[in-house]
Order: C-alpha cells, then sequence, then structure tokens
C-alpha cells in the first residue's frame, strides 16, 4: 500500500507539472495513474474534466468534474467548473445546483455569479439572472462579461423602450383621465401590465376590482414589487401569464367590465392587440364592457427629404456608385421622426382604423388615393399611431418638432423607388393588415 500511495503521489506531483507547461497529453496519461491509485483523487479529477472539456467531450469532463467536487465539496472552484460544464452539456437544472453551491462558499467571486446568471437565463429566470449579474457587477464593477449578459437579460424581459414609454407624459395623462372617468366602481383587466401604472391609475380610480396580467415573469414580479410599494398590495391581483391564460372565477373574480391596455407597438398591431382583445371579449369581459382605447388608428402623411432618404437607401459616396447595395433595403424601417427633418408632403390621413369595442382579426385591404400638398422627392408613407382612450380623449404621437419622450416611433413604409411629386399629384395606395401586421404599398400605376 505505501509503495503504491508513493507511485500516486509521485504520479500526480509529475502530472501538476506537465499541466503547468502545457504537455497536456502527457499530464492527461499521469492524471490518469493517479486516478488507478485512488480514483476519488480531487486534482487528478478537475484536472482530467477540464481536459475533457477542451476536448469538447462534455459529458466526461461533468464525470471527472463531479467526482472532484464530491471529493472536495467545499472548493468552489470544482464546484464553479462542474456547473460551467453541466450548463455546456445542457444539463441546466444540475448546472444552478453547482453554481448556488459555489455562490454560497464564495460569494465574492464575480465568475460565479455571472456563470450563475448565464445558466439561469438558459433556464429561462430572467428575474434570478439579473439578480445574479447585478451581484458580479456589485463585485466588480468593471467586470465587461457580466455587464453585457446583463444588458442583454433586460433587454430581452423589458426592452429600453419601456422607460421613455414610462416617460410619456401625454400617453400617461390620456390614460389617467380615461380611467378617471370610466373606473370607478367597475371590474377593471389590464392587459400587460409592464410596470403596474395602468393597474394602479385604475385602482386609484376607484375600480372596485382590478386584475392585470403580465406574460414577462421577471416584468410582473416586478411589477407586484411596484403595486405593493405604493400601497396597492389589497386592491390589485397580479399574475405572471398571458390573459389567454387567465380564468375568470380563479384569476379573476368575474367578468371584467372595463379592459384598459398598451399593449401597442410602433406599426399598431404587431404585439397581437388585436387577437388579444377578441380572445378577451370572448372569455374575459361582460357584453357591454368599455374597452380603453375604444379605437386605435394607424395615420400617416407622404414623407420625403434627405435625411429619411439617406436612412432607406443609397446611391453615390465618394464618387462610387453603391446603388447595388439597394437590394438590401427594407421595405419599412423605425425611427424617431421627431428628430429627422424631413419633408411633410400630404395632409395626414387615415391608413387603417380598429374598433377595439368589437375588434375584427380578418385579414383587410383598402385602396387610398392621397394628394400631394407640396412639391418634392417622396420616399414613401409615414406612419404613426393613434388611440382614442374615449369619445373625447385621443393620445397620438404625429411627429412633431417639441415632441417629448416617447416609446413609440415612427414607421417609414418605403417606396420600391422614390418618386417626384408636383403640388396635387394623387398617389394611389394599397393598405393591408393581417391582423398582427401592417403595411403600406405604392399601387402599381
Amino acid at each position: 500500500m505505501l509503495a503504491q500511495d508513493t507511485t500516486g503521489d509521485t504520479a500526480l506531483t509529475q502530472a501538476i507539472a506537465c499541466y503547468a507547461q502545457g504537455e497536456m497529453l502527457k499530464a492527461g496519461n499521469l492524471f490518469r495513474v493517479v486516478l488507478q491509485h485512488d480514483p476519488r483523487n480531487a486534482i487528478a479529477n478537475h484536472q482530467l474534466g477540464l481536459l475533457a472539456f477542451a476536448n469538447g467531450d462534455t459529458a466526461l469532463a461533468a464525470a471527472h468534474l463531479r467526482s472532484a467536487a464530491e471529493a472536495s465539496p467545499t472548493d468552489c472552484e470544482y464546484l464553479n467548473n462542474l456547473g460551467v460544464v453541466l450548463h455546456a452539456h445542457g444539463d441546466f437544472a444540475a448546472a444552478r445546483i453547482a453554481l448556488e453551491a459555489a455562490s454560497f462558499l464564495d460569494d465574492q467571486s464575480p465568475q460565479t455569479f455571472n456563470n450563475l446568471g448565464a445558466c439561469l437565463v438558459a433556464l429561462g429566470d430572467q428575474a434570478s439572472a439579473i439578480r445574479a449579474f447585478r451581484r458580479a457587477i456589485a463585485i466588480d464593477p468593471a467586470f465587461i462579461d457580466a455587464r453585457d449578459n446583463l444588458d442583454r437579460v433586460c433587454l430581452s424581459a423589458a426592452p429600453a423602450w419601456h422607460f421613455p414609454m414610462m416617460a410619456d407624459a401625454a400617453r400617461n395623462t390620456a390614460y389617467d383621465q380615461a380611467l378617471q372617468k370610466a373606473a370607478k366602481g367597475r371590474h377593471v383587466l389590464d392587459i400587460g401590465s409592464g410596470s403596474g401604472l395602468l393597474a394602479m391609475m385604475a385602482a386609484r380610480a376607484g375600480a372596485a376590482s382590478v386584475t392585470t396580467c403580465e406574460a414577462v415573469p421577471a416584468v410582473a414580479a416586478t411589477a407586484r414589487a411596484i403595486i405593493d410599494a405604493n400601497g396597492f398590495s389589497g386592491a390589485i391581483a397580479s399574475h405572471a401569464k398571458r390573459s389567454d391564460a387567465l380564468v375568470v372565477g380563479e384569476d379573476m373574480p368575474q367578468r371584467a367590465d372595463l379592459l384598459v391596455t398598451e399593449i401597442f407597438s410602433s406599426g399598431l398591431l404587431t404585439e397581437g392587440v388585436l387577437p388579444t382583445l377578441g380572445h378577451a371579449h370572448q372569455h374575459l369581459l361582460a357584453a357591454d364592457a368599455i374597452v380603453i382605447p375604444r379605437r386605435a388608428v394607424a395615420r400617416g402623411y407622404l414623407v420625403g427629404g434627405d435625411a429619411i432618404e439617406f436612412q432607406a437607401s443609397t446611391s453615390s459616396v465618394a464618387g462610387f456608385d453603391l446603388s447595388g447595395f439597394n437590394v438590401f433595403a427594407t421595405c419599412k424601417f423605425a425611427l424617431h421622426l421627431d428628430r429627422f427633418p424631413h419633408d411633410v408632403l400630404s395632409d395626414d390621413f387615415d391608413i387603417l382604423s380598429f374598433d377595439l369595442m368589437r375588434p375584427a382579426t380578418a385579414p383587410e385591404r383598402s385602396q387610398l388615393v392621397v394628394t400631394a400638398r407640396r412639391a418634392g422627392r417622396c420616399i414613401g408613407v409615414a406612419q404613426w399611431i393613434q388611440l382614442d382612450l374615449d369619445d373625447e380623449i385621443t393620445y397620438e404621437n404625429r411627429p412633431t418638432a417639441e415632441a417629448g419622450a416617447n416609446g413609440w416611433m415612427h414607421i417609414v413604409y418605403r417606396f420600391p423607388q422614390a418618386m417626384d411629386l408636383k403640388r396635387g399629384d394623387q398617389v394611389r395606395l394599397i393598405a393591408t393588415h393581417t391582423a398582427t401586421e401592417l403595411t403600406v404599398a405604392r399601387a402599381n400605376d
């Protein structure tokens, strides 16, 4: 026994030296000799696990690293590396256990918390992932990987437009005024909690009950915390689920007689507002329920100007013809038109409008004829949204030089070729929607 132990110890010393010198093949053979004498040797199993991982064999790497961690359960490096390998192997649940154990043993390791955050993202637990990444940054404020990972998961859970949307005073005032008029004594359903703002407005306006739902769990949890912090914990029932998963009598006391929502995109329809409201009318709302907003309109005007055209296509640059690159030019693009000088070439017009009190989801196609009110080079149609909260209160984000914070951008539907217009020229357009997408095109003349 003494001779075997001595042989194993010698092999371990030699293996460590070879590993340090980059002689990986020789080091691996020597670590395997160590395991012949001591199968539970933590160092040999750990290093063989790293070598197997470097060679792409995550199953073998996990087996070795698990043995190392079992032999030395208080070594956070072993547990951290085991978690990384299990993550790479696709066993996210086991990886989480290993990485949480490592972070408990060493709560000052930014790399461990970063690894844990990545594992939590893979498991779909965005809220816990955000906490892990923030912990890594608290330990090391300059940890680039953790900062980038945090930004990615935050943008995935709550895209950056949420912040200017919450700061949009005109939007907030319109919704608040409409709820002050309509919510008192009513059972309110808020679809798309976001920060919980509309649900709290409804509760403050005297609603008999308020139910709010949010499909993104991390956002739903944050909304719940905000609602509680603002003193509405007993007045609002919040659910981390889609509205089509709500059950009357379980998630909400009865069918709602007022629905409030703000699940509109810059292109009006792409967040699924029409099918969402269609389901709500059928399953969640009373027959005479009020909807805020009651009507949504895509509005627009003919648009031109060099600054906008440069966003959509190219031509001659530095003496070279680059127009061939226009094969990649998109049919539409989004930008804040408030921030770009541009030419308004027509009166405002309604592109398509939608009655949200009785939403129809069937595809629609309509012909429009728009008259140019000034001469200019027209590159397409600029589109914004208008929300009629009720018969009196309207909000729209029409581009203006005085526009403030606005979470919605504007959409430019680009013509295949720009057209030079004279005052009085008529442009024939086709507007279409598929319930979740909307587009405007120039009709073939």
